[in-house]
């Protein structure tokens, strides 16, 4: 089984089968006290905030949430109107009581993301010009792995580079696409043009890294074709570009806004997205530093944030 057919299996199992496996299951369930209709209720929280709607679409994902949470409020009010079963099991109440609390706590984890304001933080000018962006992953990914996976990755770990990854964020376009583009022109952020995010000197430059098939496995561990951009001591990369596609060079100063490249599909990437991260550190060693909060206009970067860009004076985020 290739990459692609594994990724939609485990999306499709992980978005769609469990939440209808938890209605289902919340329907069975007489003399559970509404504990599975509460585990049921806050997994399509956790799922509404946190889950990879990239691969759905927001339409979708709005459609389906409602949809969910009219069966469930239709599920309590069913079993309200029934009343309490007396013959409640104790040891099932004990483990739905478990699980739910367990939930609760990456829910609030989640909140705490999306809400936290940072005390060290960067202001950024948004890298891209025209269209709706979407945040796959970003936020502070110690405090919550469904938010931002980059700081609680295995193979970022073993190389040491998680710390510097805190606040690693992901975008991607959003159009009217179909579930898991085969390959990369059908991506609408392939190809796209990439501004500076910051002003500052490029110190390190990487253009010539050939782009990725789309999920075809074996990826290079690095950021691919990359732009680096160091002011005092903070350095923000921009990966994952086209290849041949960067206009800067090693030494070049760069204000916001001018154009760095183009977004490609290389590196250690499955499909064309932006990886963007600033790191705070005292030698040019910056993968060993520690990740520095992104805003843009004042608000964090986190996953599942829309932004639709009409020009750099409208800007809507969601």
């Amino acid at each position: 089984m290739n990459e692609r057919s594994k990724i939609a299996i485990k999306l499709i199992t992980s978005h769609i089968v469990l939440l209808l496996v938890l209605i289902l299951f919340s329907v069975m369930l007489t003399n559970d006290r509404f504990l599975s209709l509460s585990i049921t209720q806050t997994v399509l929280i956790i799922l509404y905030l946190a889950g990879y709607w990239e691969f759905f679409g927001i339409k979708f994902r709005k459609l389906f949430c409602l949809t969910s949470q009219v069966a469930i409020i239709t599920i309590f009010f069913w079993k309200y109107q029934k009343g309490w079963n007396n013959h409640t099991n104790p040891y099932l109440i004990i483990s739905l009581a478990a699980i739910q609390a367990y939930l609760l706590f990456e829910l609030i984890k989640i909140l705490f993301v999306t809400l936290k304001k940072d005390k060290v933080f960067v202001e950024i000018s948004f890298p891209f010009r025209s269209g709706d962006y979407l945040i796959t992953d970003g936020g502070n990914s110690k405090i919550s792995r469904l938010m931002n996976y980059h700081y609680y990755s295995p193979i970022h770990k073993k190389n040491k580079t998680n710390n510097s990854m805190l606040y690693a964020t992901d975008i991607v376009k959003i159009t009217k696409t179909h579930f898991l583009p085969k390959t990369n022109n059908e991506y609408p952020i392939f190809g796209e043009n990439l501004y500076s995010p910051m002003e500052g000197i490029v110190v390190k430059v990487e253009k010539s890294i050939p782009d990725n098939d789309t999920f075809s496995g074996n990826y290079p561990y690095n950021t691919g074709n990359t732009v680096v951009i160091k002011k005092n001591n903070h350095y923000l990369l921009v990966g994952h570009l086209k290849k041949d596609s960067i206009k800067v060079k090693p030494g070049d100063i760069v204000n916001k806004n001018d154009l760095l490249g183009l977004v490609g599909n290389s590196g250690w990437t499955e499909r064309p997205h932006l990886h963007m991260q600033l790191i705070e550190s005292d030698s040019d060693n910056y993968w060993r530093g520690k990740g520095i909060c992104i805003r843009y206009k004042n608000l964090n970067l986190y996953k599942n944030r829309l932004i639709k860009v009409q020009n750099m004076d409208h800007t809507t985020i969601l």
